[in-house]
């Protein structure tokens, strides 16, 4: 969607006075539903400041604002203007609620996810050697898992492999002391590890043979 081109570009079309947009009906608290219900047919259009790529969009509906006024001081609209707020706010609920559960259950199956690693005499550094012996066995994981959690999406899919390759570097962090961990340290463990000659700091790639 991009902004309409030529002089009127950063002006997009204003509403004639006395005119509200759909847009302003869901700023105040109106749903298509109630918009339908209370008011039905809008009472006049303007042009649509916006394009989809070369087309432009419908017309913008429009409503009088005396009308509009005039529904929002009834009591039936109030009562089930709160309704719908009442189920907009339960909707959002229950959609955190079902992302969390959803998360958990990504993170409990990448735990399914072990690698054994058997360190090889690798220069410092050498991040992308380390990790490519074990990159099929993050595909075998996640065409595992594929299987066994049911309607998983594109996106949840892509978090999957993130935990996943998390696991490995995980893995790797701990047989390489050099291999940078996917959880960093806050900087002043950092600096102490780092007397100790312990995980690698994330300024030590400017030393590292990168291969």
């Amino acid at each position: 969607m991009t902004q309409p081109t030529g002089r009127g570009r950063d002006r997009p079309p204003l509403n004639p006075p006395g005119f509200l947009a759909t847009q302003d009906l869901k700023d105040r608290g109106w749903t298509p539903t109630l918009i339908a219900r209370f008011l039905g047919e809008h009472d006049q259009t303007r042009p649509n400041g916006l394009r989809m790529g070369r087309r432009r969009l419908p017309p913008v509906k429009l409503y009088a604002e005396e009308r509009v006024l005039e529904v929002e001081r009834d009591d039936t609209f109030l009562a089930a203007q709160a309704r719908a707020a009442d189920a907009r706010e339960r909707a959002e609920r229950n959609r955190a609620v079902r992302e969390a559960k959803r998360a958990a259950l990504l993170e409990a199956a990448a735990t399914s996810y072990t690698p054994s690693i058997h360190p090889e005499p690798l220069r410092k550094g050498a991040v992308r050697k380390a990790r490519e012996p074990y990159l099929a066995g993050i595909d075998f994981a996640l065409e595992r898992l594929r299987r066994e959690i049911p309607r998983l999406t594109a996106s949840e899919e892509a978090r999957l492999g993130e935990l996943l390759r998390e696991r490995l570097d995980e893995a790797l962090a701990a047989a390489y002391p050099w291999y940078p961990s996917p959880h960093p340290l806050p900087p002043e463990q950092e600096a102490e590890q780092g007397r100790k000659g312990g995980r690698a700091k994330a300024s030590d790639w400017r030393e590292w043979d990168w291969d």
